[in-house]
């Protein structure tokens, strides 16, 4: 809270007319699009500007980055829709406040995530995955708004992308005409001023020249409107908080909470190359986190940073937070002033835009890029798309996106970097790095590890072991690379000092920081080696290396080698 108060009292007028600017142009994009993500989410369109509203307004003050602008997204909003749709406990009557328990639920799963520091392990979540995702929802957004572009009515909420296209096409012949050419019109006007007048709001002025085609084509009982709507300010209220019902919400919750960190991390990486600022992911997934919980109690429903607001709150020239300000309250002015306006809306001229979007969402190129760089990827991707069309809870296919993202890492570091050194007295004592079967002959081993050496490591770290043991050898395992220990390594290390032990040869160990140390100490390590086979890292890099060789070659010279 304090960034937004620093920047209230360094404001000026230069920094005004920026972040106006900026805040008209998130604005004439937002209303169409929160409006059509709210039904996405299966709300009225009025709760997606509300959303838009008290969402922001909370970010202003508690987020980190002066670019960001929040909200109601696609991928979120299908992430609540299949998530709810399966649920026996949500029906038509109950669903607005399973929206909002739902709401304060991913807000609390992500501020826990936040304040214990593991909300950054998103980074390691594959890019294929996230493309895999990406391209499966959009297909669900599609299937999904064809309800509406076509005024059918599907026969079950709950459903994957196959059996709502299987839907569409037994229902052809009731198609409502009038909604199906509002809406096609509503996308031709869209495109239309995309390509011929870039400059223009082209979704906004989609909805606005379709909403009037309404009266003055007479065609207000044609198809629906959104009709009736709240108008003001969004009201407080407290959600009915249920322990069953808050476990039944809590696999979706959690899958939103990590999505939307993802759509965080990806945009705070973005920005911070274009602007050079730099954002503590952490703080920043906090305040999302604190963001959604109090956004449940004013009519509001999960948000997180959204990709095209923030890139256009930047490129109309936004300057600080006070922008995402000055976003929400053009939104309420909206509503206050053109309250009338939005029941008129035709839900298929929303339906068209959704589906509009859902397009651009397509990245023909990414998804080509998926199967050109290797065969995994190329296996993930398949996998994690065809588990998002085909489950009918999105929240499947993103704990499956992390469950593969998680073996990859684990494979991706599963190879510990090592490699066998040579000594060498007639080039000034330098070292240089050799194949096993270059230095097998040598009186002493020396290996060089590096990095971390974790459970995952272990197989790799046995096979090391194997391939360069020999008899009655003495090996100089050198550890200044070594960042960390887990106890799985450390038993895999205890292991071969028996095995050259018991073959009558010594373990020297040099490069040895504390940290290390104090791990192989507890865990008996250094009193099976002996202390003085323990050679603490030297400022001069292979000093304690040297030294270790030294004492290497003087067991051998002490009859070491023939025992």
């Amino acid at each position: 809270m304090s960034n937004i108060i620093k920047q209230l009292f360094s404001y000026n007028f230069d920094l005004f007319k920026s972040d106006i600017a900026g805040a008209l142009g998130v604005t004439a994009i937002s209303i169409p699009q929160v409006m059509a993500f709210a039904l996405i989410a299966g709300v009225n369109p009025i709760y997606g500007l509300f959303t838009f509203i008290v969402s922001n307004i909370i970010f202003s003050f508690l987020g980190k980055s002066n670019y960001i602008i929040v909200g109601p997204t696609n991928m979120v909003c299908v992430t609540i829709a299949t998530g709810l749709g399966a649920l026996e406990i949500v029906s038509p009557d109950n669903y607005f406040q399973m929206v909002l328990l739902l709401t304060f639920l991913m807000g609390f799963f992500q501020s826990i995530l936040a304040f214990l520091k593991i909300a950054e392990l998103v980074k390691y979540i594959s890019k294929t995955v996230i493309i895999g995702i990406t391209t499966g929802v959009s297909l669900i957004i599609i299937s999904g708004q064809l309800e509406d572009l076509l005024e059918i009515t599907f026969p079950s909420a709950v459903g994957n992308v196959v059996i709502n296209f299987y839907n569409v096409f037994l229902q052809i012949p009731e198609t409502n005409i009038h909604a199906l050419l509002m809406g096609l019109s509503t996308m031709v006007i869209i495109l239309i001023i995309r390509k011929f007048f870039p400059a223009l709001p082209s979704f906004l002025m989609g909805i606005i020249i379709s909403t009037m085609m309404v009266p003055l084509l007479g065609l207000q009982d044609s198809f629906q409107l959104i009709g009736s709507i709240e108008t003001g300010f969004p009201t407080f209220q407290i959600p009915s908080f249920e322990l069953d019902v808050l476990v039944s919400l809590s696999s979706t919750a959690l899958s939103i909470a990590i999505l939307g960190f993802t759509q965080v991390l990806s945009i705070t990486q973005i920005m911070e190359e274009k602007t050079g600022d730099e954002i503590d992911l952490n703080k920043e997934f906090l305040s999302q986190g604190l963001m959604n919980m109090i956004c449940s109690f004013f009519s509001s429903f999960a948000v997180t940073a959204s990709f095209s607001r923030s890139f256009t709150n930047l490129e109309s020239g936004a300057k600080t937070k006070i922008s995402a300000l000055f976003s929400a309250l053009s939104v309420l002015i909206f509503i206050i002033l053109f309250g009338n306006f939005i029941k008129l809306i035709p839900l298929p001229s929303l339906a068209g835009v959704i589906i509009l979007v859902a397009v651009f969402m397509f990245d023909l190129e990414e998804i080509k890029n998926c199967f050109k760089v290797t065969r995994t990827d190329a296996i993930i991707f398949s996998a994690t798309f065809l588990t998002t069309i085909l489950t009918p809870r999105l929240d499947y296919a993103i704990y499956f996106g992390v469950l593969v993202s998680g073996i990859m890492v684990l494979k991706n570091t599963s190879n510990i970097n090592y490699s066998h050194m040579q000594f060498d007295e007639d080039k000034e004592r330098s070292f240089s790095e050799e194949e096993i079967e270059k230095v097998k002959d040598e009186n002493y081993i020396v290996i060089n590890f590096s990095g971390s050496l974790y459970f995952n490591t272990a197989e790799n770290l046995k096979e090391v072991f194997q391939d360069s043991f020999q008899k009655g050898k003495v090996f100089v395992i050198r550890m200044r690379r070594v960042e960390e220990l887990d106890l799985t390594a450390v038993k895999e290390i205890e292991i071969f000092v028996d095995m050259v032990k018991k073959s009558k040869g010594e373990v020297i160990l040099s490069g040895i920081d504390q940290d290390i140390y104090k791990v192989l100490d507890q865990l008996g390590i250094i009193d099976k080696i002996g202390q003085e086979n323990v050679f603490f890292a030297d400022e001069d890099i292979f000093q304690s290396t040297k030294r270790a060789i030294d004492l290497a070659e003087h067991k051998v010279e002490n009859g070491i080698e023939e025992n």
